[in-house]
């Protein structure tokens, strides 16, 4: 083991990386936004797609201007969780603006059409789109509807971004039932593209991927070198346990925690660089014992609060 003396804590860099998930993610909703049309994107959990949501949203250019106004380009929220009334997609997206007025719902049906023109929305982007309910499918429609009739005479782009599994692409079969409603929302679907399915990561992006953690992790690990565990890594990665649906992709929430993990591993053991021990170690978690239970008899003698001088 390499004596380097007393060490730091080990940082984790959280800072966001436009991986070529990302990429491919961001440019549907740069389309959508571009085109104002109407898609369903999925992906499989893990893959980034609230953080790159997030990202999108910041560097959407929204501002306040000198008279108080809100400039909003991109309406981005998260669907509610366990509240099937379209009240709560209304009051979600009324949070969105900041402070909300108090009123009846009828009444803040009327505000969030007028709220989404003032503001100058142009793309409306919902996370977790998986748990909207038929009422909120159908209260996205009557707002949108609304902010296109005079007299604000607004088309707005809607993105339901949604986590999937298998081969169920969310929405597909409700936007193919025979209510009017339905057939009304599948015509607003965007021509081309209407149903996307965003893939993970190649083998080639993953190795790129492990040159960008070597450049951020370089100067706690000064003789770090991902690069030659490639192969290895992309095939645990894409292990029938942690890739069901055998895409044969690899999510970046699965590569990150294989890094980060063994990476503070071998920093706090005194180590600059990975060895195959500490990798394979990892991945064992993630993939053998990710479900095992930890029973936890005491906390450790340095990780103990310091406890207070007696008066």
């Amino acid at each position: 083991m390499t004596e380097l003396g007393p060490r730091s804590p080990f940082v984790v860099h959280q800072k966001f990386l436009e991986t070529p998930f990302e990429g491919r993610f961001q440019g549907l909703l740069r389309q959508a936004w571009q085109e104002r049309s109407w898609h369903v994107i999925a992906a499989v959990p893990g893959s980034g797609k609230s953080l790159g949501i997030a990202d999108f949203t910041v560097r959407s250019d929204a501002y306040k201007e000198a008279t108080g106004t809100t400039r909003l380009a991109v309406l981005a929220i998260r669907a509610p969780k366990n509240a099937a009334r379209e009240q709560a997609l209304g009051m979600a997206m009324s949070a969105a603006f900041g402070v909300v007025p108090r009123m009846p719902w009828w009444q803040r049906r009327s505000w969030l059409v007028h709220i989404l023109a003032s503001t100058e929305v142009e793309c409306i982007i919902i996370d977790d789109a998986q748990d909207l309910t038929l009422a909120h499918l159908a209260l996205l429609k009557e707002l949108t509807d609304n902010l296109a009739a005079p007299p604000y005479e607004r088309q707005v782009a809607l993105c339901l971004v949604a986590a999937h599994s298998g081969n169920v692409m969310p929405f597909k079969e409700t936007f193919a039932r025979p209510d009017v409603l339905w057939k009304q929302f599948r015509r607003r679907l965007a021509t081309e593209n209407p149903y996307c399915v965003v893939p993970g990561h190649t083998a080639e992006e993953v190795r790129r991927l492990l040159m960008t953690f070597e450049d951020l992790y370089r100067s706690q690990l000064p003789g770090l070198q991902l690069l030659r565990w490639t192969k290895t890594i992309f095939a645990w990665l894409t292990n029938p346990i942690l890739d069901p649906d055998a895409t044969g992709r690899v999510s970046m929430d699965h590569l990150t925690r294989l890094v980060t993990t063994s990476l503070r591993r071998v920093y706090e053991h005194g180590e600059t660089d990975i060895d195959a021990t500490t990798l394979q170690a990892v991945a064992e978690l993630l993939i053998l014992r990710r479900d095992e239970i930890s029973f936890i008899e005491q906390v450790p003698h340095d990780e103990l609060p310091p406890q207070r001088e007696q008066t």
